[in-house]
């Protein structure tokens, strides 16, 4: 029959059939790129460096860490020892940070100064930066890692719905990071220095069982992206970094979850490892991303589908129930709460 078609015709014909080839690989291959790029959205990697790399370029250095007294904050002190910096640890128990500083000169630091501080208390803060200007000139990094995590339903818990309450959450989680951000930032302003700040999945998509912790997530995940925005607009020498946690099984996060069954009911795969999540963090001191996912899986499934996903809230719902009521989860929160109370790990007391 192609005999029969005149010669320009058949030659575009044959043009045509040669080009649907190529659109169909092309298909193929966009296809595999597409694939490629939602894998490495969803798993990518993490720089983490080894002690060498990081005492060649931080040695030396000062850093403030709040909330060091455990979990991540700890970590970090001992991460950041490593690398042979001289440290200032915060947190509201004196005997907790001394016992962490000892352990930091093992893994050697070279220097570390306790400096103990309520931090749902904003009016002492410029007395405590006073102290910390004192203590050293020069500031390199600023570690704004502090956190008060009430959890439970909220209108299940009149505790949670009690004005003060929420005040001094934020005071904790939000107004005390503002305001050392505020008073330091001059002293960073002269070291071309960094600030990290903690923050949590939990701004990106909020979780039923912690309501006031979400709000306050979402105020520090606002307030230092527009920071950010705004030191490059000023071209400031001072860089941002915000970290978006996931699940971080620290000592006390373990020893909440295993107290109900939890832990057997998260897959290993969502849950991030303390020490690996510190080395990253510390690693992000050489780099200085805007924002760390850690771990990844978790952090940016949860982006794409609270994003995309029109029934997230149901499918969200569905997973964290554990086909339990929601009955069934005020008591389980009573039960944790008496738990946090007698490990120290009530509202404010990672502070």
């Amino acid at each position: 029959k192609s005999s029969l078609i005149p010669w320009p015709w058949s030659f575009k014909l044959s043009y045509y059939n040669e080009y649907k080839s190529y659109l169909s690989g092309m298909k193929v291959l966009l296809l595999g790129l597409l694939l490629g790029l939602i894998g490495y959205y969803l798993v990518g990697f993490n720089k983490q460096f080894d002690r060498e790399t990081l005492a060649r370029d931080l040695k030396g250095k000062t850093v403030l860490i709040c909330g060091a007294s455990s979990g991540i904050g700890e970590r970090l002190v001992y991460k950041y020892a490593s690398a042979e910096t001289n440290l200032i640890i915060s947190a509201r128990s004196k005997d907790k940070l001394e016992r962490v500083k000892s352990r930091a000169l093992e893994h050697g630091a070279l220097s570390v100064t306790v400096l103990p501080q309520d931090f749902s208390q904003i009016e002492a803060l410029p007395t405590y930066v006073d102290k910390v200007a004192a203590l050293a000139p020069q500031l390199d990094i600023l570690i704004l890692n502090h956190a008060a995590i009430p959890l439970g339903p909220w209108s299940a818990f009149p505790a949670l719905q009690d004005p003060a309450f929420a005040a001094r959450t934020f005071n904790i989680n939000v107004l005390s990071f503002i305001e050392l951000t505020r008073l330091l930032l001059p002293q960073l302003e002269s070291t071309h220095g960094q600030i990290h700040v903690t923050g949590s999945v939990s701004a990106v998509a909020p979780f039923f069982e912690a309501g006031l912790y979400t709000a306050t997530k979402h105020g520090l995940q606002g307030f230092f992206t527009s920071l950010q925005q705004e030191l490059l607009f000023k071209q400031s020498n001072v860089t941002v970094t915000m970290f978006t946690l996931g699940l971080i099984m620290t000592e006390d996060m373990d020893t909440l979850l295993s107290a109900e069954g939890g832990t057997a009911d998260i897959p290993a795969i969502l849950q991030g490892n303390v020490d690996e999540c510190a080395g990253i963090m510390v690693s992000a001191a050489l780099t200085r991303p805007r924002n760390v996912d850690y771990p990844l899986l978790m952090t940016k499934s949860i982006r794409l589908l609270s994003t995309y996903m029109p029934l997230y809230n149901e499918l969200y719902i569905s997973a964290a129930a554990m086909g339990k009521s929601y009955e069934e989860h005020v008591g389980i929160h009573t039960r944790l709460n008496e738990l946090s109370k007698s490990i120290n790990y009530q509202v404010g007391n990672k502070g």
